[in-house]
């Protein structure tokens, strides 16, 4: 089955959106991410563990539609994910600076993940980061 591209203009408008939530919303790590042949904008913050996913969607929703360079349809595609979600903590256990921020990736692996395909805006889930600080102790 062939996949869905992830187009320039979604590429962009990601970028866009990462920037206009700034540290708002703590956002710890925010990448495009191919599942089931369809792009999902993935966005990773303690927030969504201490205030719930609805707050955090709201909060999203509020810049989006405050943002003219967002498309309002981005919405649709965006998934916020505590930063201690499952994939998170996965690519994370390789250490965050094996992760290529700026570029699409292809059928590669990275720290042990396959990943078919996905877009790297920023990756430091730093609440992990306090975790296996805490664990080394």
């Amino acid at each position: 089955m062939d996949q869905t591209a992830l187009v320039g203009p979604d590429v962009a408008a990601g970028k866009e959106l990462v920037e206009a939530l700034g540290t708002a919303l703590q956002v710890e790590a925010a990448f495009w991410w191919m599942e089931d042949n369809e792009w999902r904008l993935v966005l990773a913050t303690p927030l969504v563990h201490e205030r719930g996913p609805i707050f955090v969607d709201s909060r999203v929703r509020d810049v989006i539609e405050s943002t003219a360079k967002v498309p309002r349809e981005l919405f649709d595609r965006v998934e916020v994910v505590s930063s201690n979600s499952g994939v998170i903590t996965v690519l994370y256990l390789g250490g965050a600076d094996k992760i290529p921020l700026g570029r699409l990736i292809l059928n590669q692996s990275i720290n042990s993940v396959y990943i078919a395909s996905a877009y790297f805006y920023e990756f430091q889930p730093k609440s992990l980061a306090k975790a296996s600080q805490l664990a080394a102790e």
